[in-house]
């Protein structure tokens, strides 16, 4: 069955890892209740998505600047909240409050000229 649903809504509540985590480019711890931006994709095969890249506001990046062809990517703004499980005793850092930055859809391909060509079928 599939269910159609907007980003901010397939964002809410998605867990983004164990706490603390940190953020992907300067390696900052991130915690619940912290603002962070959220990089997540779903390659065009699959129906499962995940957030690969959390930051923190500081080295948030703007737009998704390097596409990759054959995934739908989002950026997101959000803020860190927890997400327990009461009978394992675990909790895990999710989206709360996500606004879209950015998206790009499965066709979209990186203009760098190093990006590695799609070939010809």
């Amino acid at each position: 069955m599939k269910v159609a649903t907007t980003p901010t809504q397939l964002l809410e509540g998605f867990p983004v890892g164990p706490q603390p985590t940190a953020c992907q480019h300067c390696g900052n711890t991130l915690q619940e209740g912290d603002h962070a931006t959220v990089f997540a994709a779903r390659p065009a095969d699959s129906d499962q998505w995940a957030i690969h890249r959390p930051y923190c506001p500081t080295c948030s990046p703007n737009p998704i600047r390097h596409p990759t062809v054959g995934c739908t990517e989002l950026l997101a703004k959000c803020r860190l909240g927890t997400r327990a499980d009461l009978a394992t005793q675990q909790s895990r850092l999710a989206v709360i409050e996500p606004e879209l930055k950015d998206s790009s859809p499965p066709t979209n391909r990186a203009t760098d000229p190093r990006a590695i060509p799609v070939p010809n079928r």
